[in-house]
């Protein structure tokens, strides 16, 4: 498991660090989709303001939840 902690301020910040983490992502051909992901990801914003919390929200994305039947001829 790769974590990583980035503090950023700003929105450009974010959209960037979202962009590396992307690229570190597997990847792979289904049944289903020409390019799906082949792990899962988690991000999660904290906001904070002078070292006090106020707001935390989490993204989770599962790899492989194409249908069992759909996910024939994997290449990964």
């Amino acid at each position: 498991m790769n974590l990583t902690e980035v503090q950023v301020s700003d929105v450009d910040s974010i959209m960037e660090t979202l962009q590396v983490g992307m690229g570190l992502r597997a990847s792979g051909s289904t049944g289903a989709n020409a390019e799906s992901s082949r792990s899962h990801a988690i991000m999660q914003m904290q906001l904070k303001h002078s070292g006090r919390l106020y707001s935390k929200i989490s993204f989770i994305d599962l790899a492989g939840s194409e249908r069992g039947a759909d996910t024939m001829h994997t290449d990964k």
